[in-house]
């Protein structure tokens, strides 16, 4: 799904975690209907960014 930027297994309560860009609901609906259609999902659960604060793709090599 060339949408999806990236995902995480993660710890805790949530396996999962995906980060996807889309333009709309209607998008990320067809993209959710796509997702189930080829993987058994038991439950899914999903979070929206209401506003991007900080973005930034740098190392902070200066720290080591």
């Amino acid at each position: 799904m060339p949408n999806v930027m990236e995902v995480h297994r993660m710890s805790g309560d949530v396996d999962y975690l995906i980060r996807a860009v889309v333009p709309d609901m209607k998008s990320y609906d067809n993209m959710y209907k796509e997702m189930i259609s080829k993987v058994n999902l038991f439950d899914v659960s999903s979070s929206f960014s209401m506003e991007t604060i900080k973005y930034t793709t740098a190392l902070p090599l200066d720290y080591l």
